[in-house]
């Protein structure tokens, strides 16, 4: 999968994952010190970051992302246009934020997906019609589905938990499995825990604004340097507020079209109004020291009449939703 960056502030376009025609879509970058410098520290990065792994865990292998690149004494140019993009864009979150992940826990995930090496990157799938297609096939072996009912609030006994809904309806229940963001879980449930309240507390959430358009100008000029993921920077400062990525949606559902679709966070001020055809919020999980620290206690919450499942249990993705909803269930006495 593809990434580039494009920064208005120097001028610069490249993309990763594409070869030397991604990295040189500008011929000019020949001559861009700075760029070629950067391009050297990457393998250097990467080795770092693997070493880093291979130390057991303890205090000399927890540090912050920020942490670690002042260690490396990586260059203000690297940190600006490669290390912070890419975890910006991976993780939907503002530079500064992403400066406060914890490094051995993102290096995991790169290195888990292929993202720490030059070459032999994994070629990654998406799912046919998208992540509607696989929620149909579960829906099909469910019994019972309740759509466009929002439950207001979970009270649990010993023998089953009841779930009341808006219009004020309740209904028992054997268990509930609350795949929700964990505040959300908070909010329903009648008597949290305090170690529900500390655990499923620790996590935050960023609020990203979203538009599905046709405005190709979101992306790189260059089209050599236009990829699957499409980071833009305003400056070569790494302390934009919010994260700005445009994601070309023809790359990533192979969709034939004669338009260019082009999914976009935080780009509302730059989008034609009149290229919109959708409009929605996504909300992405934060990690930080306490949140990473809190997922190791979130299997200690399940049972015997509640579990929790949600891609907050791992690394934010749909995989890592999967694999928690198959140990909520088990943690339940249902294996999959």
């Amino acid at each position: 999968m593809s990434m580039s960056v494009r920064c208005e502030g120097c001028g610069l376009e490249y993309a990763g994952a594409r070869g030397p025609a991604g990295l040189l879509a500008q011929p000019r970058s020949l001559l861009r010190g700075p760029y070629l410098r950067m391009l050297a520290e990457v393998p250097r990065f990467h080795r770092a970051a693997r070493a880093l792994l291979e130390l057991p865990e303890g205090p000399a292998t927890d540090m912050t992302l920020g942490e670690f690149a002042r260690r490396g004494r990586f260059s203000p140019y690297f940190h600006a246009h490669f290390l912070t993009p890419m975890v910006s864009a991976v993780w939907s979150c503002d530079p500064v934020t992403a400066l406060r992940y914890p490094a051995r826990y993102l290096f995991a995930f790169l290195s888990h997906h292929g993202m720490l090496t030059i070459g032999d990157s994994p070629v990654w799938r998406t799912v046919t019609g998208g992540s509607h297609a696989y929620v149909e096939r579960v829906v099909k072996q469910l019994t019972a589905v309740h759509t466009a009912t929002s439950v207001r609030a979970i009270t649990r006994h010993a023998d089953g938990v009841e779930l009341t809904t808006e219009d004020g309806t309740t209904t028992p229940y054997d268990a509930v499995v609350i795949a929700t963001h964990p505040d959300q879980a908070l909010r329903l449930l009648a008597d949290p825990t305090d170690a529900e309240r500390t655990t499923l507390g620790a996590f935050t959430y960023s609020r990203n604004p979203t538009l599905l358009h046709t405005d190709t100008t979101l992306l790189p000029r260059s089209r050599g340097a236009r990829a699957s993921w499409n980071y833009l920077m305003p400056s070569c400062a790494a302390d934009a507020d919010r994260v700005t990525v445009s994601y070309d949606m023809n790359r990533l559902q192979r969709l034939d079209a004669p338009e260019t679709f082009v999914v976009t966070l935080n780009g509302s001020d730059r989008v034609d109004p009149g290229s919109v055809r959708a409009r929605m919020v996504y909300e992405h999980p934060v990690y930080t020291p306490e949140s990473v620290s809190a997922q190791a206690r979130l299997p200690a919450l399940s049972g015997p009449v509640t579990a929790y499942a949600g891609a907050y249990h791992g690394w934010g993705f749909h995989e890592d939703g999967c694999r928690s909803g198959a140990e909520a269930a088990a943690a339940l006495g249902v294996t999959w």
